[in-house]
């Protein structure tokens, strides 16, 4: 049943929830949150990233400021790359509430993106992760932006080259749970698609990504929202391996 005003106790538990139906045999562990608040930001309730933050911190691997500024770290640059698929303002709630909670000892003020420069360097970067998640099939996705050329611009050295790409805080398997988490979010058929598949390629198991979907409709329910359009691993395992 979808929760049209949910409690923050509910919010606690649907996290207790993912953490254990989120699958570790491929994807591996302390993965679970950066699903959870990629989904719950994108899913229109930034503002329970804060009762996230809480169950985390409440955590004994979590108990030290470096262990917390560790966390923070994470959970920030998820939100960072969140930006690229669902905008700013939802991320940024995010933020902000987490940081009504958070002590003045456990705060990072690290700058991850400092000296990121554009150029051809960013755009080789964006270009190889593209490979990686699309293969062959991203010459058909360049030919469709063929009319629009800002948009494969902003693909290759935006979406990807500074967000998607720098892999210094979160490694490519975190970075496709963000991806997919806030495209999957919106209902969004196509883009849903080509992200299942990504995940595949990069070595999620078959039965890992459908627990992965089986977690983002769990918050879905929670934020009120069907998710109507998407397609499951089964409609796009056959394009995992194809070749071009």
């Amino acid at each position: 049943m979808a929760l049209t005003n949910p409690l923050p106790e509910e919010a606690t538990q649907l996290f207790k929830d993912i953490e254990q139906h989120f699958p570790t045999s491929t994807s591996g562990e302390e993965r679970w949150y950066i699903l959870a608040i990629s989904a719950i930001a994108g899913g229109g309730h930034p503002g329970f990233a804060k009762e996230l933050y809480l169950y985390l911190i409440s955590k004994p691997q979590y108990q030290t400021p470096d262990q917390r500024q560790a966390l923070m770290r994470r959970l920030r640059e998820a939100l960072v790359k969140l930006v690229s698929v669902v905008g700013v303002p939802k991320p940024l709630e995010a933020v902000f509430s987490m940081g009504d909670v958070e002590r003045e000892d456990d705060k990072d003020y690290s700058f991850s993106r400092e000296h990121w420069q554009s150029g051809e360097a960013n755009r080789q970067r964006g270009r190889d992760w593209l490979a990686q998640i699309y293969r062959h099939n991203d010459n058909k996705t360049a030919e469709m932006m063929a009319a629009h050329k800002d948009l494969r611009w902003l693909s290759v050295e935006i979406t990807y080259g500074l967000y998607l790409s720098d892999h210094t805080i979160l490694d490519g398997i975190d970075t496709e749970l963000v991806v997919l988490s806030g495209i999957m979010i919106q209902n969004l058929s196509r883009e849903t698609g080509w992200h299942l598949r990504g995940t595949r390629r990069i070595g999620v198991s078959y039965d890992d990504v459908e627990l992965i979907q089986q977690c983002i409709e769990k918050v879905a329910t929670f934020c009120g929202l069907q998710l109507t359009r998407v397609p499951r691993v089964k409609d796009i395992e056959h394009e995992v391996d194809e070749k071009a």
